[in-house]
């Protein structure tokens, strides 16, 4: 089941949010559990075995952590925690390109289908069992409770990554959201969904189209544009349609995009874009290994490791394996141009991030070098053909309206807008959902980008 779906629009949200506001305490975290497996098992109910023995076994681990006698073993059951949620990762959505890789047969890799979530599932496991190891987090001893955390439906199948500390204290009382607090979960979720439905869905089309007209400058560049910000706002929408619903059942998930497309370098970039995930590189990868307290070599090897994991979590192929590795190459640049960069004036900032994200961006479109070659060809062939004004008439007006809503200034006025007049605010909500469902009724394309995760 997905977030833009008319089931849970119409059905799902509404009868699992009233539920769970009645239900006393003791009831709410074993009804949320419930809700998520029906939520999983929707459409994925052959991969719920998976994860409810990868639950069970995550929070055992966390239990015996903490047992008195297991105190000189800690390390090893830690050891065997991450074996088991890293080797499920490896085994379902990478055991194909290793072996192709290895020149082994991997013919029944074909057969191995990726479970939804699972990359979301598996780092807020990792997350929890070190987190419970360094003693950073004590661990829970309630399996529902647990399971209420790791299985959560809001954030299972598109994150925002969330830590177990995070939702802890939520987790241990009374849910019982205030009307403000249910308005702006709502408001988030109809935003969150306006995002997907009517701007990324549509410029995936546009790309779909665009994508097949090579040799016009005009036609790759509205391509590439239309293809980054369908990325964007569909993760984005998920992103945020998770942050209202957890707001409408008291939690508070921490924000994942903050306007990236408005940064002036590539550094500030990944601090706006999937931020749960650059912490969780950080903070489980990066200081790990070493950080920046080791030599110079040690520190660009840490970073280049950090960026070739990122590449790879978006997907099993060498193209995002190349698009984080070309992220490490741009920060690396960066940090030894850092003197140069600050004289430059703001404009110039951003329109030098803005050309390296677009040399960037085609490795995580393209699966093929030769593809990439080819786009990237087309983007700098100074050609323009009279077919490029057909489309640029047909697909300008939903690229333009994505561009603006990436501009901070834009959202931040309507947000502020919205606060301050209670009828605008509703009309919007109000105008924005009818549109998402006459949306959704009418059209038959509403792909989920972050499958594959």
């Amino acid at each position: 089941m997905l977030f833009s779906s008319l089931t849970f629009l119409l059905y799902f949200m509404p009868l699992v949010i009233l539920i769970h506001y009645i239900l006393p305490k003791k009831l709410q975290n074993g009804f949320l559990l419930l809700a998520s497996l029906v939520f999983y098992s929707w459409g994925e109910a052959t991969k719920v075995p998976l994860f409810a023995l990868l639950l069970f076994a995550n929070w055992g681990i966390g239990r015996l952590m903490d047992l008195p006698k297991i105190q000189p073993y800690r390390r090893l059951i830690l050891l065997a925690g991450l074996v088991l949620d890293l080797g499920a990762l490896i085994y379902y959505k990478y055991i194909g390109f290793l072996m192709e890789n290895l020149g082994l047969d991997a013919a029944f890799a074909k057969d191995i289908t990726l479970p939804l979530g699972i990359s979301f599932f598996t780092f807020q496991a990792v997350g929890y069992l070190v987190d419970v190891y360094r003693r950073q987090t004590p661990p829970e001893k309630s399996f529902i409770n647990f399971g209420a955390f790791l299985f959560m439906f809001p954030q299972l199948i598109a994150g925002p990554i969330i830590r177990y500390s995070d939702m802890s204290t939520a987790l241990h009382q009374k849910r019982r959201p205030s009307a403000k607090m249910l308005e702006s979960g709502m408001a988030l979720m109809v935003a969150g969904l306006a995002a997907k439905v009517l701007i990324a869905n549509p410029l995936g089309e546009a790309f779909a189209t665009l994508r097949t007209i090579h040799s016009d400058a005009l036609c790759a560049w509205m391509s590439l544009a239309a293809s980054v910000m369908q990325i964007y706002f569909d993760f984005m929408g998920y992103s945020v349609m998770a942050v209202g619903l957890g707001r409408m059942m008291g939690f508070e998930f921490t924000r994942n995009f903050n306007h990236p497309f408005a940064s002036k370098s590539i550094t500030e970039f990944w601090r706006r874009w999937h931020i749960t995930l650059s912490k969780w590189f950080r903070d489980y990868v990066y200081i790990p290994l070493g950080g920046s307290r080791r030599s110079l070599p040690r520190t660009l090897l840490n970073t280049f490791v950090v960026w070739a994991l990122t590449g790879l979590w978006h997907g099993a192929s060498w193209n995002f394996v190349l698009w984080g590795v070309s992220f490490f190459v741009l920060l690396i640049m960066e940090k030894y141009t850092e003197k140069l960069r600050a004289s430059w004036p703001g404009w110039l900032s951003y329109i030098v991030t803005i050309l390296l994200l677009s040399l960037n961006f085609p490795f995580f479109i393209c699966d093929d070098l030769s593809i990439y070659g080819q786009f990237i060809s087309d983007m700098w062939c100074f050609n323009f053909t009279t077919e490029s004004l057909f489309w640029l008439r047909e697909y300008a007006g939903i690229i333009a309206l994505g561009v603006v809503f990436c501009i901070p200034k834009v959202v931040n006025g309507l947000k502020r807008l919205c606060r301050k007049y209670a009828w605008l605010r509703m009309a919007c909500v109000l105008g924005a959902l009818i549109l998402c469902l006459a949306s959704l009724v009418k059209s038959s394309y509403n792909p989920f980008l972050y499958f594959r995760f």
